[in-house]
């Protein structure tokens, strides 16, 4: 499960959300990206505006890819944010570092981030404990560590402010537990319910995270032409949003969907897309995995039998 979300400090996202609605659409960011949407307020002191510009040019990095920097400038985030006490941007470089660390693998490490927060809520507040709940629920799912992942995942929604921004990505989580666990039925039905929370909250990335679940869990239960269709409009997302490895992944599932049918040349075709994005993307280790699925279909001109 790709699960990048975006974190805005609330002191800017009054501005964001009147702008976004003017726009007639809510601002996307690609990541836990502080202030990566946009410039700064104005009423910055040098310390919060080093802060502010680290965290923007980490956010570019990290959409580009380039993990080292974008973790360098979440760094730099935050300690020029500690240096002054501000600990909205602080709790946010957190947890820009915990999600960067969690992508790695280094989960131990990611957990500590987070850690900080959860143990002084009276500094960090309200939206950032629930986000770091959220977070920590995830890196959980990752572990895996199913039932520590249902555990924080109710903390971050009891905690989170209403409207709960974690609603719809908690509720996805919920429904891969269910898909874990074997139970596709209750997995769609929670994904389902997430497509939905995500749409009424403007949450595009996440509507195609729950989408894509939705899909998954359709084709586990044989359910093949409602599952082309939540990966359908998954990938339409994820395409509009230029998010390359969800848009791998949505073709990869889509692949799988086709399998499940019996039909290997549609499952070829998407493989093969899946491929040629991965490769694009620099993820190498991904495009291994597309290679694996393609081998037993073989060549597309292969003779028929």
């Amino acid at each position: 499960m790709t699960r990048l979300r975006c974190v805005i400090p609330p002191r800017v996202e009054a501005t964001r959300r009147s702008r976004a609605h003017r726009a007639g659409r809510l601002v996307l960011c690609i990541a836990l990206v502080l202030a990566g949407c946009g410039s700064a307020p104005p009423s910055l002191n040098p310390a919060q505006q080093v802060a502010m510009t680290a965290s923007q040019a980490a956010a570019r990095s990290l959409a580009r890819g380039e993990v080292a920097p974008a973790r360098a400038g979440y760094e730099r985030a935050l300690a020029a944010a500690e240096s002054v006490e501000d600990f909205e941007l602080a709790g946010t470089a957190l947890l820009n570092l915990a999600l960067l660390q969690a992508r790695s693998g280094e989960l131990t490490a990611a957990h500590a981030q987070l850690d900080r927060i959860l143990a002084a809520p009276q500094r960090y507040g309200p939206a950032l404990y629930a986000g770091a709940a959220a977070r920590k629920a995830l890196v959980h799912l990752d572990g895996p560590d199913l039932e520590a992942a249902l555990t924080w995942a109710d903390a971050a929604q009891n905690a989170c402010p209403t409207p709960c921004a974690h609603g719809a990505a908690m509720t996805t989580l919920r429904a891969h537990v269910a898909l874990q666990r074997g139970d596709a039925a209750a997995a769609a039905s929670l994904a389902a319910t997430a497509v939905n929370l995500a749409a009424q909250a403007g949450q595009a990335a996440e509507q195609a995270n729950a989408l894509r679940l939705l899909g998954r869990a359709h084709t586990r239960a044989e359910q093949t032409s409602l599952a082309a269709s939540a990966l359908a409009q998954a990938l339409a997302i994820d395409q509009r949003l230029g998010l390359p490895e969800r848009v791998a992944l949505d073709l990869l599932y889509a692949g799988d969907n086709e399998q499940r049918r019996s039909n290997a040349a549609a499952a070829r075709e998407f493989y093969d897309r899946a491929l040629v994005v991965y490769r694009a993307a620099g993820m190498t280790q991904a495009a291994d995995s597309v290679r694996a699925r393609l081998d037993p279909l073989g060549s597309a001109d292969s003779p028929k039998r």
